[in-house]
């Protein structure tokens, strides 16, 4: 893996990351959020590890959540492999699953899916919610950059099991990201996502899933999470899930502080992917390695983060 083109910090560079963030109010709780569809590789191991760095510089309360709500995509092996893994990094958390049937038993997603319903129900009520037909192929045959593009928005649609629901996105579609101390981000979210989903259409007869956004949503409400620590690709994530609140009406979640760190690439400049195969922490384990360049890469990306 490398770093993204032009974050790599040499060292006569970087700055301590410490020192530009010792104004910032100690204490806050985050979380660390893998999703188990895959073994976790070395791009996971860096996110994990700067939110275990900033969790520890600022005293906060650390929960880790398995985004397994898409169960079709998890298998027992890759929920394993999330606990190896933070075992093998050296990471510690203080609220959640202590490990794979503990996680089984007690917090997996769907537990809390009267949750998810609850806050689609809210947003339902509010008549920003319509249904939509298109498949994510008609997505991106309808639109060069497989942003969509309005098609079923008037078409009134019912919002059943055969379609998925969609956010009807007003206005100019601008959206405020604060960061952690660089201020604020406006992102476009129709330029970048269009009216998003925020539950999936039903499989086979099957109930649809409440999407990513609002699972996502509800979970870190629910937790008093104020400080999420993501990649730059989920940085729409970002923007959606402020949307979504915005939505819903005042809340504590509008308290919550982003940091948004650049990717780990391939050898040929892509992003570091499970579904594509990246060489996997397991693969590392297995061969003897340890996490020490990982560590390495995490401390140079807060550096690159935080200069002063």
């Amino acid at each position: 893996f490398k770093s993204h083109p032009g974050h790599q910090c040499k060292a006569n560079m970087a700055v301590e990351w410490r020192n530009a963030l010792s104004n910032v109010p100690r204490g806050g709780r985050t979380r660390i959020a893998p999703t188990p569809s895959g073994f976790l590789h070395a791009g996971n191991a860096v996110d994990i590890l700067i939110i275990q760095a900033l969790a520890a510089h600022f005293g906060a309360t650390v929960l880790l959540r398995l985004d397994d709500l898409d169960e079709a995509r998890v298998r027992p092996a890759y929920v394993e492999d999330v606990f190896r893994s933070l075992e093998w990094l050296g990471v510690r958390w203080d609220e959640g699953p202590s490990g794979p049937t503990d996680h089984a038993a007690h917090w997996k997603q769907r537990y809390r899916s009267g949750r998810y319903t609850e806050l689609l129900a809210a947003l339902q009520a509010k008549g920003v919610l319509y249904g939509c037909a298109c498949s994510r192929r008609e997505v991106r045959e309808r639109s060069s950059d497989g942003v969509y593009t309005g098609t079923c928005r008037h078409l009134g649609l019912p919002l059943d099991d055969r379609h998925s629901w969609r956010m009807r996105l007003d206005g100019d579609g601008l959206v405020e990201v604060p960061g952690l101390i660089s201020g604020s981000r406006m992102i476009d979210l129709h330029g970048v996502m269009g009216d998003p989903v925020v539950r999936q259409r039903g499989v086979d007869g099957a109930v649809g899933l409440p999407a990513y956004q609002v699972a996502s949503l509800a979970d870190d409400i629910d937790r008093a999470i104020d400080l999420i620590v993501r990649g730059e690709d989920l940085l729409a994530s970002s923007a959606c899930q402020r949307h979504l609140a915005d939505v819903l009406g005042p809340g504590r979640f509008h308290a919550a502080r982003f940091v948004h760190h650049p990717l780990l690439l391939d050898g040929s400049g892509g992003k570091l992917s499970k579904s594509a195969g990246a060489l996997s922490l397991q693969a590392m384990r297995k061969a003897g390695a340890t996490p020490d360049a990982l560590r390495r890469e995490a401390d140079s990306m807060l550096n690159m983060l935080f200069r002063t």
